[in-house]
């Protein structure tokens, strides 16, 4: 005979929010070693009160949504969404949900049901009756498409992507609210997002969320972006205490700050634009569309410097609404922290955060100005580096032109530094005059000019006087070979020897200096050829 087992004690998750569980009473067991247990009369399908509440807090958010939707946001490890059914079933017992439709699919719709729905959920989420909206009453006999593409993509932001290595999900359904209402000023017209997501863990504060079946026209989804600019540039007076010492103009703020603090980038809150219901190529034209038709509203205002020598400048994004654009097919797959979002103005998918930092801002400049910068101090330490001074191995700090005496003299590659390239000249000077010094008095010391009888180095001083000591061949200055030139005398020929001189040179040495060059002259022009 079996030992009777003592039944099991309720789970957590059966149990009320006032820790008092469902009213079950004991029946016979069905089976040896196995106890079985009657439902509940309140709630006959066995739904724990807390998985109640989590589909009250999550259909306060969505407005309208599916059992599947709903098991894939509250329970994504069930293995199918029965538990979900029976919490809606037992929610309609109490009329606080129900179903008017289903969607294109043939998955059924469900809703907050009345005042009491809508209390209910208000209760679960922390939210007073004026901010739950309203129950969507009817949009299931549609089929519900838009608000079903919604919760798809609050589907994606808090499971995270569902490709192998896809980032995960941030945040609960309850970071999230639909239908919200924002009034532009003047009280008359209204902006109201998809959806209104918050996730300052990870530092967006806010982020409006726009989702684009492709039904309207791209001029219609841009028309929006003007209006959340318009509302973000509403301000509101600030009551900070630090303040109260100054002007009224200066003592105010823009609401969004005090709404959502955090915020740390340069702009205003950030819209994110998710379409879907069409093919890759048609939602890539569709995304650039609506970036160049609102392209005022995000491009922000362009700057530069007057020191610039270049086109290159930075954009001010203090009046510009941050617009980020996906797929809904690329947000389930790699969810909200995966390279799905295309920044307007920028090249390439971007994670969510890299994607809202401002492309072309003032430090992207900064970054390509110092390296600007540094190309051109590299490229100007070469050029110095080049013009080390060959003497004394100076590496100058700039590039240097000075004027010496008549002439300019500019530090060049291979050369000197001004104090070696002094020295250098002054050395050649006293040297070219120590040259000249030691020319004349060489050449005085040589036979003078066959013609002025003068030194045979020239006039001391004269612009052609020799440098260098006379050749042994030189018959006459510089200053008679330049007049002979001049005059158009030809050559210099010396006389010729004579018989007498001929005799009286065998028998001693002529005493005549020119005797050995008349000697030359005679056999190079001799008396027929002189005579000619």
């Amino acid at each position: 005979m079996s030992t009777p087992q003592r039944p099991a004690e309720p789970d957590d998750n059966d149990r009320d929010n006032d820790g008092q569980g469902d009213a079950v009473e004991p029946a016979p067991p069905s089976r040896p070693g196995r106890t079985a247990y009657r439902r509940g009369a309140a709630n006959p399908n066995s739904s724990t009160n807390r998985l109640r509440a989590d589909v009250l807090g999550a259909l306060g958010v969505l407005k309208v949504a599916t059992a599947d939707q709903l098991q894939r946001l509250l329970r994504p490890g069930a293995a199918s969404n029965t538990v979900i059914r029976q919490a809606l079933r037992d929610l309609a017992l109490h009329g606080l949900v129900a179903s008017d439709g289903n969607t294109k699919t043939g998955h059924k719709t469900w809703r907050l049901e009345g005042a009491a729905g809508l209390e209910a959920a208000g209760h679960v989420l922390g939210l007073p009756r004026s901010d739950m909206g309203s129950t969507a009453r009817g949009a299931g006999r549609s089929g519900a498409q838009h608000a079903m593409a919604v919760n798809e993509t609050v589907l994606a932001f808090v499971r995270g992507g569902t490709v192998p290595g896809a980032a995960g999900g941030v945040g609960t359904v309850r970071s999230w609210s639909t239908e919200t209402e924002f009034l532009l000023p003047g009280g008359r017209r209204k902006v109201r997002p998809d959806g209104v997501w918050q996730a300052p863990e990870i530092g967006v504060p806010v982020l409006m969320v726009e989702v684009d079946r492709s039904t309207m026209a791209p001029a219609d989804v841009a028309a929006k972006f003007p209006r959340y600019r318009e509302l973000f540039r509403a301000r509101v007076r600030d009551n900070d205490p630090a303040l109260a010492d100054r002007e009224p103009a200066d003592r105010t703020v823009h609401w969004w700050r005090r709404t959502w603090p955090g915020h740390t980038r340069t702009g205003y809150p950030p819209v994110a634009l998710v379409v879907t219901d069409a093919g890759p190529l048609a939602l890539a034209n569709r995304q650039q569309a609506v970036a160049d038709l609102s392209a005022d509203g995000w491009r922000g205002r362009w700057c530069w410097e007057v020191r610039d020598y270049n086109d290159d400048g930075w954009r001010e994004y203090d009046d510009a609404v941050p617009i980020v654009a996906t797929t809904l097919e690329l947000l389930a797959e790699h969810g909200p922290l995966g390279p799905v979002w295309w920044r307007f103005g920028r090249s390439g998918r971007h994670p969510l955060i890299e994607a809202l930092e401002n492309p072309n801002n003032r430090a992207a400049y900064d970054l390509r100005q110092a390296a600007r910068e540094d190309e051109e101090h590299k490229a100007h330490q070469e050029l110095m580096d080049s013009l080390v001074c060959i003497d004394c191995g100076d590496v100058p700090e700039e590039e240097s032109s000075w004027v010496y005496g008549s002439r300019q003299w500019t530090r060049r590659p291979g050369g000197r530094c001004w104090p070696c390239h002094q020295d250098r000249e002054e050395r050649l000077e006293r040297e070219a005059e120590e040259q000249l010094e030691a020319a004349r008095t060489a050449n005085a010391a040589l036979r003078p000019c066959w013609t002025c009888r003068g030194s045979i180095g020239g006039k001391a001083g004269s612009p052609l006087e020799l440098a260098e000591k006379a050749g042994p061949d030189r018959l006459e200055c510089p200053q008679c070979v330049s007049d002979r030139e001049t005059q158009s005398l030809g050559p210099l020929m010396l006389p010729l020897p004579t018989k007498r001189e001929q005799m009286a040179a065998l028998v001693s040495p002529p005493t005549d200096r020119w005797w050995q060059d008349r000697l030359r002259h005679a056999k190079l022009y001799p008396a027929k050829d002189r005579a000619a």
